[in-house]
């Protein structure tokens, strides 16, 4: 018993032994020069369908330029043989003694290697650099925390020569921000009587601390093919761009202390009111527009700006959005805040005056932008008195005030963004006419036949309208003020109809209609909003006979006139 033991545990450690050695790596070669690259094979004796080795532990020092996989199968004389190859081709970060670490795949691990990496020879050198080189620049050396400055990376290629490889990624850099300026150019240039293809890229670089910045050199690692001798050869290779130091400055000793840092170009503050100032109103809710426009510096590092605060008045519903943009070197950030104004008294009102610091990194000096406090007179509306709301419709994160009330409020709520033609009251439901359920049935039922009558002609010529420019759909966001009321009537939306209607006194049609339309308007206007913001009379309110009533005669006075009655045939 003994024996057949020991034979039993003899034959097992000679197969896993075997099945250790069975997972191999070999390279082509043992010496390579820093711009050539290195091959390197994996076997395994099995067919592997599914999986592959971990490769991550090569590129602590390799480029992983490329991988293939083959499968062997063979039968002779019976017996079968298997084999999984992987073949990576890599390229050498640096110089030096480099180790291909162990490889583990299905429990099994590769041996190790080792690989020394030489410097090319000057001739070598040149003769590469003659073909592909790369060059970097950055806008300034100095630059304040959170002030944009530019670095321009460029990959240069012998006119003729085919190039192989991927322009090198963004840069990653700690406590800075990165954006890519537009997509990357290609161009054409001369260089010491040479012609050269180029590959351009800019990027917007805004630090957020201040203290000596390096910037990393961006690397090209791949191949060219040049003709030579009559015939084409591919010659590996690596370009990197020059090293960058930068100093970046603290906020500089004159800033004005508890005001947040600005550090910025071409800025611009101003402010847009709906309906206009003239037409204030106790209880009709006046619509606030603050814009901040920076040049130089993103979006997220914009102040928060601050909702108005005074005797008189009532602030609601203040959103604040962000936009970014590029414009050639520079990018373009914007700040908008909505508030809805409600006042409270009829008289003199004015609002208070916004003052923000800012620095102008052009001059390198500070400087204020600033909004005076327009006077406004605040007619009598049909509420005379204002009850206090029970619950107010204001975010869960108000936006600071300025003027009566401006310590220490919390920052504005980011809000979506939107387009500067559109607001929160632009959004209306697609345009319907306000039908009853009877007529809705009957018009559902002829829509069904006329589209199975018409389903063939549709598809014939659906090509020529999908060829038709973009922007003419029913976009409600885009609807007239006038379908974009009878659209709300259609679903009993008292909220769009109060955004309708506010779109429509600012519209030129609002604006050059009869007063006793204007005064119709406002007066249905004055009774939405309050109820919207809390502060409708005890009543039914207005009805929706009222306002279908109104939204029919907006539409019988957009309606073009009748043309004049054709001649008859057969005159007397």
């Amino acid at each position: 018993m003994k024996p057949l033991l020991s034979l039993a545990l003899l034959l097992l450690a000679t197969l896993s032994a075997a099945a250790l050695a069975a997972f191999t790596a070999e390279t082509d070669r043992e010496v390579i020069d820093e711009n050539d690259v290195l091959r390197l094979t994996l076997r395994i004796d099995e067919q592997i369908f599914i999986g592959e080795p971990d490769f991550a532990p090569l590129e602590q020092d390799f480029v992983i330029m490329s991988q293939q996989r083959a499968s062997q199968f063979t039968l002779v004389n019976g017996q079968t043989e298997s084999e999984t190859s992987w073949t990576l081709t890599l390229q050498p970060k640096r110089r030096g003694t480099l180790q291909i670490p162990p490889l583990r795949f299905k429990g099994q691990e590769s041996p190790p290697l080792r690989v020394r990496v030489t410097a090319p020879s000057a001739e070598a050198q040149e003769a590469l650099r003659a073909l592909v080189f790369m060059e970097s620049a950055v806008s300034t050396d100095s630059a304040y925390v959170q002030e944009q400055f530019t670095l321009t990376v460029s990959l240069w290629y012998a006119a003729g020569a085919v190039l192989f490889g991927d322009f090198p990624p963004p840069p990653t850099i700690p406590n800075v921000l990165v954006y890519p300026l537009g997509d990357a150019e290609p161009g054409r240039r001369q260089r010491d009587g040479r012609r050269y293809n180029t590959i351009t890229q800019r990027y917007a670089l805004v630090p957020q601390r201040s203290g000596l910045l390096r910037l990393p050199p961006q690397s090209f690692a791949g191949a060219v093919r040049i003709p030579e001798g009559g015939r084409t050869r591919r010659k590996n290779l690596r370009a990197q761009t020059p090293r960058h130091e930068l100093s970046i400055k603290p906020v500089p000793a004159g800033w004005p202390e508890g005001a947040s840092w600005l550090p910025a170009r071409n800025l611009t503050l101003e402010a847009t009111y709906a309906p206009a100032l003239e037409r204030a109103q106790v209880g009709v809710p006046l619509e606030q527009t603050l814009r901040l426009r920076a040049e130089g510096i993103a979006a997220s590092t914009l102040p928060s700006l601050p909702a108005p605060s005074a005797p008189g008045l009532r602030t609601y519903d203040s959103q604040t959005a962000l936009e970014e943009a590029v414009r050639g070197p520079w990018l373009q950030a914007e700040q908008r805040m909505v508030t809805v104004l409600m006042p409270e008294a009829a008289g003199a009102l004015r609002l208070p005056t916004l003052s923000l610091p800012w620095w102008d990194t052009q001059a390198d000096v500070l400087r204020y932008a600033t909004l005076p406090g327009p006077q406004l007179t605040v007619a009598e509306g049909a509420l005379e008195t204002l009850p206090s709301p029970s619950l107010s419709p204001q975010p869960a994160e108000a936006a600071p005030t300025f003027g009566a009330d401006n310590e220490k409020a919390p920052p504005a709520a980011i809000g979506p963004l939107e387009d500067d033609r559109a607001t929160a009251e632009d959004v209306a439901p697609e345009a319907s006419a306000p039908l009853g359920p009877a007529w809705g049935g009957v018009l559902l039922a002829l829509l069904g036949l006329l589209g199975a009558v018409g389903l063939l002609g549709a598809v014939g010529r659906w090509r020529s309208r999908s060829a038709a420019p973009a922007g003419h759909g029913g976009n409600a966001a885009q609807e007239s003020p006038r379908k974009a009321l009878l659209s709300a009537l259609a679903v009993e939306d008292r909220d769009a109809a109060y955004a309708a209607l506010l779109r429509w006194q600012r519209s030129e049609e609002g604006q050059a209609a009869p007063e006793t339309m204007q005064s119709a308007v406002q007066q249905t206007v004055s009774a939405l909003g309050a109820e919207r913001y809390g502060n409708a009379p005890a009543g039914p309110g207005m009805s929706w006979a009222e306002l279908r009533a109104l939204a029919g005669k907006l539409s019988a006075r957009g309606k073009p006139p009748a043309p004049p009655p054709l001649p008859a045939l057969y005159p007397p």
